[in-house]
C-alpha cells in the first residue's frame, strides 16, 4: 500500500518545485483543497521541523534555497532520461527498504528517499540510527538478470557506487569494509543494505532491493552509546554544500547503473578492491553459532566473485562470503 502524503508534505513538495518563487498562501490552498489556516498550520510545522520558509505580505512564501532536503524533481531533471526509474521521497518512514517493497508490483526500478527513518536496519536486523536532519536513506528496487548467487555483486557495486558519489560530490575519499560498510577514517559513515526477494526455484530474482543510509553531520545527544563509539560524519553542518543530499543521492545513481549494466564484466570490481580498507590487515571472523568461537586471519584479497580471501594462523587459506570480520587493533 502506498503512503499517503500528509498536508505539510504536500505544501513542501509545491515550494520545492518553485525554487527563488514565491508561492501565494491561496494558490497553494486551491492546489491542495485546503483552507489558508490549514496552510499556515503546515508551514509552521515545516518551520519547526528545522525547513527555513520566508514569508512577504502579497507574495506568499517561499522555501530558502539553502534547505538540504530531499528533491526528487531536481534528482529526477539530473538523470539520464532511459533511467527505468519511478520517483518518491518522503520527510520520514519506518524503512525505505520497507517502502520499496510496497511498490514491488511495478515493473519500473523504484528510488525511494527519506530524511529520516524510525526503523532503519542494517545486516543481521541491526538498527540503523536514522534521525532527522543529520543524513540521507534511499532504496532502489531494481529487476537484475543475474543470478541469485550473485546477489553479492549488487552490495560491491552499491559500495563502490557510494564511494565515488561521495568523492564527486565533496572530494573527499572514503574506504570500504567488506562487505558493504563505508567509512571515513576509522568512523563508518554509510551502511548498505540488499535484500533480495524471488523464489529459488527461478534463475533470477523477481526484484532485489538495495538500501542506503548516509550519516551526513554529527549526530546529537539523542545517539545511543554503542553507536558513538564507530559512527561518524561526513561533514560539519557549517561545512554544507548546497543540494548535497541531492547530489549525493544522484551521483551514487549514476555510477550505479552504470556498473550494474557491465556487472558480466564486473568493471566495479578493481576499484572495489582499490577502496578495501581491509586488505593487509589482521581480523578476527565471527561466528553467529559460536559467537564465542575466536578465528584470526590476515586478509590477502577479494576475488573475482567478491569473496575476502584469508590466511588464517596455520597458514591454511580461504575464502570468505556471509561472514562478518572485525579489525584487530593491536
Amino acid at each position: 500500500m502506498e503512503k499517503e502524503f500528509s498536508t505539510r508534505e504536500k505544501v513542501l513538495n509545491i515550494l520545492k518545485q518553485n525554487p527563488n518563487t514565491f508561492v501565494s498562501g491561496q494558490e497553494i490552498a486551491d492546489t491542495l483543497f485546503l483552507t489558508r489556516a490549514g496552510i499556515w498550520k503546515a508551514i509552521k510545522s515545516l518551520r519547526e521541523s528545522g525547513f527555513t520558509i520566508e514569508s512577504v505580505t502579497n507574495k506568499g512564501y517561499r522555501l530558502v534555497l539553502d534547505y538540504d532536503g530531499i528533491n526528487m524533481d531536481f534528482i529526477k531533471k539530473s538523470l539520464p532520461e532511459n533511467l527505468p526509474l519511478k520517483y518518491y521521497s518522503y520527510e520520514e518512514v519506518t524503512s525505505t527498504n520497507d517502502i520499496a517493497r510496497e511498490h514491488a508490483n511495478e515493473k519500473s526500478d523504484i528510488l525511494i528517499a527519506a530524511d529520516s527513518q524510525t526503523n532503519g536496519r542494517g545486516r543481521k536486523g541491526r538498527i540503523f540510527f536514522s534521525p532527522k536532519n543529520t543524513g540521507l536513506y534511499f532504496s532502489l528496487l531494481i529487476h537484475p538478470e543475474i543470478p541469485f548467487s550473485k546477489a553479492t555483486y549488487i552490495t560491491c557495486i552499491a559500495a563502490e557506487s557510494l564511494v565515488l558519489a561521495i568523492r564527486d560530490t565533496l572530494g573527499i575519499e572514503t574506504s570500504i569494509k567488506w562487505v558493504n560498510d563505508i567509512f571515513l577514517k576509522d568512523r563508518k559513515i554509510a551502511g548498505i543494505l540488499t535484500e533480495t526477494f524471488g523464489s529459488l526455484e527461478e534463475e533470477f530474482p523477481e526484484y532485489v532491493v538495495v538500501g542506503v543510509g548516509i550519516n551526513i553531520y554529527p549526530f546529537g545527544e539523542e545517539l545511543p552509546s554503542d553507536i558513538k563509539k564507530r559512527a561518524g560524519f561526513l561533514i560539519k553542518k557549517a561545512d554544507n554544500t548546497d543540494n548535497l543530499k541531492n547530489l549525493l543521492c544522484i551521483n551514487f545513481i549514476k555510477h550505479f547503473y552504470v556498473f550494474l549494466s557491465e556487472i558480466d564484466r564486473k568493471t566495479f570490481l578493481d576499484g572495489y578492491r582499490m577502496h578495501s580498507n581491509l586488505i593487509g590487515r589482521y581480523v578476527r571472523i565471527h561466528n553467529d553459532k559460536k559467537p564465542s568461537k575466536k578465528e584470526y586471519a590476515l586478509v590477502t584479497g577479494i576475488d573475482d566473485e567478491c569473496r575476502l580471501l584469508v590466511t588464517y594462523d596455520d597458514k591454511k587459506t580461504g575464502a570468505l562470503t556471509g561472514k562478518e570480520v572485525s579489525v584487530v587493533k593491536y
